[in-house]
Protein backbone atom coordinates (compact mmCIF):
# COMPACT_ATOMS: atom_id res chain seq x y z
CA UNK A 1 0.00 0.00 0.00
CA UNK A 2 1.27 3.54 -1.29
CA UNK A 3 0.94 6.66 0.74
CA UNK A 4 -1.43 7.62 -1.78
CA UNK A 5 -4.23 4.63 -0.62
CA UNK A 6 -6.63 5.48 1.38
CA UNK A 7 -8.11 2.13 3.32
CA UNK A 8 -10.13 2.98 5.95
CA UNK A 9 -10.08 1.60 9.75
CA UNK A 10 -13.12 0.53 9.65
CA UNK A 11 -13.17 -1.70 5.80
CA UNK A 12 -12.61 -5.48 6.20
CA UNK A 13 -12.32 -8.29 4.01
CA UNK A 14 -15.55 -9.44 2.54
CA UNK A 15 -16.24 -12.98 3.11
CA UNK A 16 -18.45 -15.13 0.80
CA UNK A 17 -22.12 -16.13 1.29
CA UNK A 18 -23.83 -19.11 2.14
CA UNK A 19 -26.42 -19.07 -0.55
CA UNK A 20 -28.07 -22.07 0.96
CA UNK A 21 -29.30 -19.65 3.36
CA UNK A 22 -30.42 -17.53 1.03
CA UNK A 23 -31.70 -19.06 -2.00
CA UNK A 24 -33.30 -15.85 -3.87
CA UNK A 25 -29.47 -13.80 -3.83
CA UNK A 26 -28.46 -17.51 -5.14
CA UNK A 27 -31.22 -17.66 -7.72
CA UNK A 28 -30.38 -13.67 -8.70
CA UNK A 29 -26.74 -14.27 -8.53
CA UNK A 30 -27.42 -17.60 -11.33
CA UNK A 31 -29.46 -15.31 -13.52
CA UNK A 32 -26.38 -12.60 -13.59
CA UNK A 33 -24.24 -15.69 -14.33
CA UNK A 34 -26.41 -17.30 -17.22
CA UNK A 35 -26.49 -13.32 -19.04
CA UNK A 36 -21.96 -12.69 -18.24
CA UNK A 37 -21.80 -16.23 -19.92
CA UNK A 38 -24.01 -15.31 -22.52
CA UNK A 39 -22.23 -12.55 -23.44
CA UNK A 40 -19.15 -11.57 -21.68
CA UNK A 41 -17.66 -14.71 -20.85
CA UNK A 42 -13.99 -13.90 -20.21
CA UNK A 43 -15.44 -12.15 -17.46
CA UNK A 44 -15.87 -15.77 -15.53
CA UNK A 45 -18.70 -16.17 -12.58
CA UNK A 46 -19.33 -13.78 -10.44
CA UNK A 47 -19.58 -14.59 -6.58
CA UNK A 48 -20.87 -12.85 -3.99
CA UNK A 49 -19.38 -11.89 -0.99
CA UNK A 50 -20.43 -9.91 2.42
CA UNK A 51 -18.47 -7.58 4.83
CA UNK A 52 -20.33 -7.91 8.17
CA UNK A 53 -21.47 -4.43 9.99
CA UNK A 54 -19.82 -4.09 13.38
CA UNK A 55 -22.39 -1.46 14.10
CA UNK A 56 -26.06 -3.28 14.96
CA UNK A 57 -28.03 -0.24 13.46
CA UNK A 58 -26.30 -0.19 10.33
CA UNK A 59 -26.75 -3.09 7.68
CA UNK A 60 -24.34 -5.52 6.43
CA UNK A 61 -22.87 -4.82 2.78
CA UNK A 62 -22.82 -7.57 0.16
CA UNK A 63 -20.38 -7.32 -2.98
CA UNK A 64 -21.02 -9.05 -6.23
CA UNK A 65 -17.44 -9.85 -7.37
CA UNK A 66 -15.48 -11.28 -9.77
CA UNK A 67 -13.64 -14.58 -9.95
CA UNK A 68 -10.36 -12.69 -8.15
CA UNK A 69 -12.16 -11.11 -5.52
CA UNK A 70 -12.45 -7.50 -6.89
CA UNK A 71 -15.75 -5.45 -6.41
CA UNK A 72 -16.94 -2.00 -6.90
CA UNK A 73 -19.68 -0.88 -4.64
CA UNK A 74 -22.03 -2.79 -2.31
CA UNK A 75 -25.81 -2.81 -1.65
CA UNK A 76 -27.48 -3.45 1.87
CA UNK A 77 -30.48 -5.10 1.64
CA UNK A 78 -30.07 -6.87 -1.95
CA UNK A 79 -32.46 -8.30 -4.02
CA UNK A 80 -32.70 -9.63 -7.53
CA UNK A 81 -32.21 -5.95 -9.21
CA UNK A 82 -29.87 -5.23 -6.90
CA UNK A 83 -27.54 -7.98 -7.51
CA UNK A 84 -27.24 -7.17 -11.10
CA UNK A 85 -26.54 -3.76 -10.75
CA UNK A 86 -24.04 -4.38 -8.44
CA UNK A 87 -22.54 -6.89 -11.09
CA UNK A 88 -22.79 -4.21 -13.56
CA UNK A 89 -21.42 -1.60 -11.44
CA UNK A 90 -18.34 -4.50 -10.97
CA UNK A 91 -17.95 -4.93 -14.44
CA UNK A 92 -18.05 -1.64 -15.70
CA UNK A 93 -15.44 -0.24 -12.70
CA UNK A 94 -13.42 -2.69 -12.92
CA UNK A 95 -13.16 -4.13 -16.23
CA UNK A 96 -14.36 -1.58 -17.95
CA UNK A 97 -16.48 -2.89 -19.89
CA UNK A 98 -19.99 -1.46 -20.71
CA UNK A 99 -22.07 -4.08 -19.98
CA UNK A 100 -24.90 -5.45 -21.15
CA UNK A 101 -25.77 -3.62 -24.03
CA UNK A 102 -28.51 -3.34 -26.40
CA UNK A 103 -28.62 -4.59 -29.40
CA UNK A 104 -31.19 -2.42 -31.42
CA UNK A 105 -29.58 1.28 -29.40
CA UNK A 106 -26.02 -0.24 -29.36
CA UNK A 107 -26.10 1.34 -25.74
CA UNK A 108 -25.36 0.25 -22.40
CA UNK A 109 -28.69 -0.86 -20.17
CA UNK A 110 -29.68 -0.92 -16.71
CA UNK A 111 -30.71 -3.60 -14.27
CA UNK A 112 -34.55 -2.09 -12.85
CA UNK A 113 -37.27 -3.92 -11.14
CA UNK A 114 -40.62 -3.60 -12.73
CA UNK A 115 -43.83 -3.39 -10.87
CA UNK A 116 -44.17 -6.96 -10.86
CA UNK A 117 -41.30 -7.22 -9.37
CA UNK A 118 -39.17 -9.17 -11.93
CA UNK A 119 -35.64 -8.16 -12.39
CA UNK A 120 -35.04 -6.44 -16.05
CA UNK A 121 -32.34 -5.09 -17.91
CA UNK A 122 -33.75 -1.60 -19.08
CA UNK A 123 -33.24 0.76 -22.00
CA UNK A 124 -33.71 4.27 -21.32
CA UNK A 125 -33.02 5.78 -24.97
CA UNK A 126 -36.27 7.22 -25.85
CA UNK A 127 -39.13 5.90 -24.15
CA UNK A 128 -37.39 3.65 -23.14
CA UNK A 129 -37.96 -0.31 -23.42
CA UNK A 130 -37.25 -3.58 -21.27
CA UNK A 131 -34.69 -5.36 -23.35
CA UNK A 132 -35.26 -8.56 -21.31
CA UNK A 133 -35.10 -10.46 -17.84
CA UNK A 134 -31.70 -10.31 -15.79
CA UNK A 135 -30.91 -14.08 -17.05
CA UNK A 136 -32.28 -14.08 -20.40
CA UNK A 137 -29.84 -11.72 -22.34
CA UNK A 138 -28.81 -15.15 -24.69
CA UNK A 139 -32.08 -14.90 -26.24
CA UNK A 140 -31.32 -11.15 -27.04
CA UNK A 141 -27.82 -12.20 -28.99
CA UNK A 142 -28.02 -12.43 -33.00
CA UNK A 143 -29.11 -15.97 -34.57
CA UNK A 144 -25.52 -16.88 -35.02
CA UNK A 145 -23.99 -16.25 -31.56
CA UNK A 146 -26.82 -17.72 -30.08
CA UNK A 147 -27.13 -21.22 -31.80
CA UNK A 148 -22.72 -20.81 -31.06
CA UNK A 149 -23.83 -20.31 -27.36
CA UNK A 150 -26.05 -23.31 -27.33
CA UNK A 151 -23.71 -25.44 -28.95
CA UNK A 152 -21.66 -24.78 -26.24
CA UNK A 153 -23.71 -25.38 -23.21
CA UNK A 154 -24.38 -28.88 -25.09
CA UNK A 155 -20.97 -29.40 -25.40
CA UNK A 156 -20.25 -28.59 -21.78
CA UNK A 157 -23.30 -30.91 -20.57
CA UNK A 158 -22.18 -34.01 -22.09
Amino acid sequence: MSHFSYRPDFVRDPRPVDLTARPDLAAALDAVNRDLAATLPEAGPMRLTCTPSDDENLPDAYHVALPDGRWHNFVTEPVAADIADAAQETVQAVLWQVWPVCPEHRTGVHAAAVADERAVWWCRIGEGHELCEVGELAQTLPGKQRRALRREERRREG
